[in-house]
């Protein structure tokens, strides 16, 4: 690697990891972002957002942010709206259940988040390209078999590992078999587009690393 590039990698890491709680394998992003220099070839960057609401609260601003400024660096940003995942409900940090949404709850609110986050990431090519995807679009055309392999990919001793989870055992509240397939679902969606990075929450962590374990059975490379 050329001083220029080494330069730059270190730049655009001091950038991408500033304010940032935690970052696994943080020897892989820069490798990630030396390839992606040497290449020319953007990193796609994921983020996922389930539309449970009519609107984004404050914390969502705060990913949306470190996505855009993937975007300033020239990377490929891939903002997927979870209209499969949203009707499930996610699990992460909850202490009982997540209601279930039907599918025109979803889509209704769908569309209010699309106008809000673009308040913050950009849609113009000039200064970053986004992808704009629909998990409904890929998780919804399924099949049966399809989710039974899915299913097989992780074991109950793994998904119990988990702390939200294992927290409600403990307490003896109940926790529902569906609650289980959701960080599947999520992970499922790194491989569907392919993701270099993922951003999350830290209440996101187990399901990002779901999504690493998904992708690494995929044959797409780390």
């Amino acid at each position: 690697m050329s001083d220029a590039a080494a330069t730059e990698v270190e730049r655009q890491s001091r950038l991408l990891l500033h304010g940032v709680v935690d970052c696994e394998k943080r020897e892989e992003l820069s490798k990630r972002l030396a390839k992606s220099i040497a290449s020319g070839k953007p990193l796609r960057v994921k983020l996922g957002l389930d539309p449970t609401s009519t609107d984004l609260h404050l914390g969502h601003a705060v990913v949306l942010r470190k996505l855009r400024q993937f975007q300033d660096l020239g990377h490929h940003a891939i903002f997927i709206v979870g209209g499969a995942t949203a009707m499930l409900g996610d699990p992460s940090g909850r202490d009982k259940t997540r209601p279930q949404l039907t599918r025109e709850q979803v889509e209704a609110n769908a569309q209010t988040y699309f106008e809000q986050a673009f308040k913050v990431v950009r849609r113009d090519e000039e200064h970053g390209a986004i992808e704009v995807v629909n998990n409904a679009d890929w998780f919804l055309g399924k099949g049966f078999g399809d989710f039974i392999r899915l299913c097989s990919k992780m074991t109950v001793a793994r998904m119990v590992e988990r702390d939200s989870f294992a927290k409600r055992m403990a307490a003896g509240t109940p926790v529902s078999i569906h609650e289980f397939i959701y960080p599947l679902l999520q992970g499922q969606d790194s491989v569907e587009v392919r993701a270099d990075v993922e951003l999350g929450g830290t209440d996101q962590l187990f399901n990002l690393l779901v999504g690493r374990d998904l992708q690494a059975d995929a044959g797409q490379a780390l």
